[in-house]
């Protein structure tokens, strides 16, 4: 009996862990009729016309209010699992991929990638720049930061929220930190880059450039100049 208690305990604890490992953002999609002046019908109505592809599914229009997108986007970005209801049913989704106003900056269409959570799936895992760098603080230096996200391979429920970058390590000039310095674990697949890839560097304080002889030369002849003027004068 105590071994079947167990035994229920642990599968439970490993359901939970598998469902829950990461946070899920809900959103609500109705589903959208295609035609020639659909989406900009859509988004006359304040929504976000978009499409629904991926595992068992054929693309499917939708639409999403562009406001709950916005504040589900801010915080889910395109690397955690959204619960996305279509007109009441659930799928979990993310977001893969989405186009911009080039005047407005307002999202004006979006695609939803519908998961299998037993298949890895390729994510755009935003870099979080965390710690002090003494090379800023006492050096004057300037972060450059070469990247600003990296795409991982992982299980759906495996997904990070982001990856902190520690740049408190980078003690001098020219110091830099690659992928190889995240460690990431081995759940983790690399897409598109090497170890080595740097994704910061410590960059020289710009100085205030110093007159170049020909500057000081030209001002020397106006000052002369001035003088002469003076001087005819009197």
């Amino acid at each position: 009996m105590v071994v079947d208690s167990f035994f229920c305990f642990c599968t439970l604890a490993r359901l939970y862990a598998y469902l829950f490992m990461g946070e899920t953002y809900k959103l609500a999609a109705n589903k959208r009729q295609m035609s020639k002046n659909s989406a900009r019908e859509t988004r006359a109505q304040a929504r976000v016309p978009g499409v629904v592809y991926g595992h068992g599914f054929d693309p499917e229009p939708v639409s999403v209010d562009y406001s709950e997108f916005l504040r589900t986007y801010r915080r889910a970005g395109q690397a955690s699992l959204i619960d996305l209801d279509i007109d009441g049913k659930a799928s979990k989704v993310v977001i893969q991929d989405y186009d911009l106003d080039p005047v407005r900056d307002e999202f004006i269409h979006v695609d939803f990638f519908a998961v299998n959570l037993k298949e890895p799936i390729t994510v755009h895992v935003p870099l979080t720049f965390v710690g002090e760098s003494p090379a800023i603080k006492n050096l004057g230096g300037l972060l450059m930061k070469a990247h600003d996200a990296i795409d991982i391979r992982c299980l759906p429920t495996e997904i990070p929220h982001d990856l902190e970058v520690d740049i408190s390590s980078m003690e001098e000039i020219g110091d830099n930190i690659s992928i190889a310095d995240l460690n990431l674990d081995a759940k983790f697949e690399l897409m598109h880059y090497g170890a080595d890839e740097v994704l910061c560097s410590i960059a020289a304080p710009r100085m205030a450039e110093e007159p170049t002889e020909a500057a000081e030369g030209e001002e020397g002849a106006e000052g002369e100049e001035a003088a002469g003027s003076e001087e005819a004068g009197e």
